[in-house]
């Protein structure tokens, strides 16, 4: 079971009255979702160099992935005294915020803490979903690391003999059979109850599974696509449930704004450290932040935290699209993008 990072939730508790802002007033949330490989242990002094990358990148609330103990470590490296953070952590996603945390709890491969923004409460998520079952590679002549009984199983992370897996209802399956959904699913409905209390709710995470809105008819000739279009269970679970997806939604062309999150290059790694399908196109969008759609939320901006470039059939790729690329520091620590999105929460408090 999960370990909550209870001291640092104790302290959130003691620092509810911030000074200097209105209950009421218009808060700016700037979340960013970071998988930060290995707890930061990937690179060398790759936790300093995740901590520097959140630091360029100024995020409120970071809901991280692969984080652990490093959960913890980042809250206390970012604080100070006039401006502390705060930490809810489990064995592997985790969430910090510069708002107090006023509750948190575990959930199957997820972390949910509710944080006092200048007197509204707010619930966030961030998940790591099973990264077995990884079905986008099927339809690239991958095995994706199925696990049994399915028919792939045998071949597990390997090319596959007969080539590329073009039945999309066989795709389908083996992604339904990760279990991701069924997460995500638990997600929204943990999250109903976070609404009745009138909680704005954000999740945002690394899926292991791409986007409903990415593999369409007019990505189907690009990226190793096969000409298929899938509907991904997983964020056209979140579609049907009112979620809306920061970056596609403010880039919503996935031809010109692909915004690949995986596999990211990292110049201070060799390729074969970065890539799973190595004569393949694997690039996808599988890291993500979402809001649920309500009054008072409104979506600014959103971005891409990380390298330009991505690895493509075991090369290193300058990316040429319209993406949002941010700023980043000279060393990255991982091997995914990050995703920035910045959001107006607006209106009063809820009443209770």
């Amino acid at each position: 079971m999960a370990v909550a990072t209870l001291p640092t939730a104790v302290v959130a508790s003691a620092a509810l009255a911030q000074p200097g802002r209105s209950a009421g007033a218009p808060a700016t949330l700037r979340i960013l979702t970071f998988n930060i490989w290995l707890e930061g242990t990937a690179v060398p002094d790759g936790l300093d160099h995740v901590v520097e990358t959140i630091r360029m990148a100024n995020p409120n609330v970071i809901l991280l992935s692969e984080a652990g103990a490093a959960t913890k470590a980042i809250a206390e490296a970012l604080s100070t005294p006039e401006k502390p953070y705060y930490a809810a952590s489990s064995d592997d996603a985790g969430i910090v915020s510069a708002f107090p945390i006023i509750d948190e709890a575990d959930l199957p491969y997820a972390k949910k803490a509710v944080l006092d923004v200048h007197g509204r409460e707010v619930a966030t998520y961030a998940a790591h979903l099973y990264y077995r079952n990884y079905a986008t590679y099927l339809p690239r002549g991958y095995g994706g690391g199925v696990d049994e009984p399915s028919e792939f199983a045998k071949y597990d992370w390997n090319k596959l003999p007969d080539g590329p897996v073009l039945d999309v209802d066989k795709v389908l399956e083996v992604n339904a059979d990760s279990g991701r959904p069924d997460v995500i699913g638990g997600i929204v409905a943990d999250a109903a109850g976070e609404r009745a209390k009138r909680r704005a709710v954000f999740l945002g995470g690394d899926f292991n599974e791409p986007s409903v809105y990415d593999w369409t008819a007019a990505t189907g000739s690009m990226f190793d696509h096969q000409g298929l279009t899938i509907p991904w269970q997983t964020t056209a679970l979140l579609r049907d449930a009112g979620y809306v997806d920061a970056y596609r939604t403010t880039y919503p062309n996935p031809v010109t704004h692909p915004g690949f999150t995986w596999p990211s290059d990292n110049p201070d790694k060799a390729v074969s450290d970065l890539t799973w399908a190595p004569e393949a196109d694997e690039r996808d969008r599988i890291d993500f932040v979402f809001h649920r759609s309500a009054p008072g939320v409104e979506l600014l901006s959103a971005g891409i935290v990380g390298p330009r470039s991505s690895i493509v059939r075991s090369e290193r790729v300058v990316e040429d699209t319209g993406d949002n690329f941010l700023p980043i520091p000279e060393h990255w620590p991982s091997d995914h993008k990050a995703v920035l999105a910045t959001y107006r929460l607006a209106g009063p408090p809820p009443r209770r």
